[in-house]
């Protein structure tokens, strides 16, 4: 039996404990915010990640052996279609995650990171909004600007994103990166995390591509914002959301 199928046999014999464990892990660790998330949103939410990837690798391990993956690409390739689909679910941010994994990609290559570096964090760029599963999606269609509470309830995804990974070996190094992927630079959205260069520099990338693509798509309280009108608002952050050794790669993106 191969990798692929002791992991997907593993998978299903084991989904239950899996399921309740998760529930568990992302109602220690994702704070307050995680409250108004029922247990059944939860365990559905999950569970169509988990079905999701089981899916693909059972497909991806009956391919002929030429074309055999590692379980590592199989499963990235399984959340990368995931993304897609959540991306979907919301006609203000299809195609985002393509996008900003685009900008990331590009933006690493112009520091001169090494190819494994860059791999990594496309990786990072693919999952990290894999919380976007629980309810905070549905608020990019309020025809609004959101409130305080309503702010801090979207970028929960940012907790609950790290703590499905976390049990993940091979990216679990990234939760960090997904973790801190919404914090400011200058730490003034919560000054007890991480800031300045202590932030993962795949957390600063990922933060500065996500807000450049945001704006120039659309959302239910205002219009997108054009390439100059986008780079305007980032330079005024620079420092302040973003880091401002980053941002002149920002106006290199297409």
């Amino acid at each position: 039996m191969s990798q692929a199928q002791n992991l997907i046999r593993t998978l299903e014999d084991n989904s239950l404990s899996i399921l309740s464990e998760a529930i568990g892990d992302v109602r220690a660790h994702g704070g307050p915010t995680l409250v108004n998330v029922s247990d059944d949103d939860l365990q559905i939410a999950l569970y169509t990640v988990l079905l999701k990837i089981i899916d693909t690798l059972r497909e991806k391990s009956a391919a002929p052996a030429e074309v055999k993956t590692d379980t590592k690409t199989i499963f990235v390739a399984a959340i990368r279609d995931m993304m897609d689909y959540v991306d979907g679910q919301s006609t203000y941010t299809v195609g985002h995650t393509r996008a900003v994994t685009k900008h990331v990609v590009q933006m690493a290559s112009r520091l001169g990171l090494s190819d494994p570096e860059i791999d990594d964090l496309e990786t990072a760029a693919w999952i990290h909004n894999i919380g976007l599963i629980n309810q905070a999606q549905k608020l990019d269609a309020l025809p609004r600007t959101l409130t305080q509470d309503e702010l801090k309830q979207a970028r929960n995804h940012t907790v609950m994103g790290a703590e499905m990974i976390r049990p993940i070996q091979f990216l679990s190094h990234l939760v960090p990166t997904i973790r801190y992927h919404h914090a400011r630079f200058d730490g003034n959205n919560n000054p007890s995390e991480p800031h300045g260069d202590m932030l993962p520099l795949g957390a600063r990338l990922i933060c500065l591509a996500d807000a450049y693509q945001a704006m120039l798509e659309p959302r239910a309280y205002r219009p997108a914002l054009t390439r100059d009108q986008a780079l305007l608002e980032i330079d005024k952050m620079s420092g302040m959301q973003f880091d401002p050794a980053l941002v002149p790669f920002a106006h290199e993106l297409s």
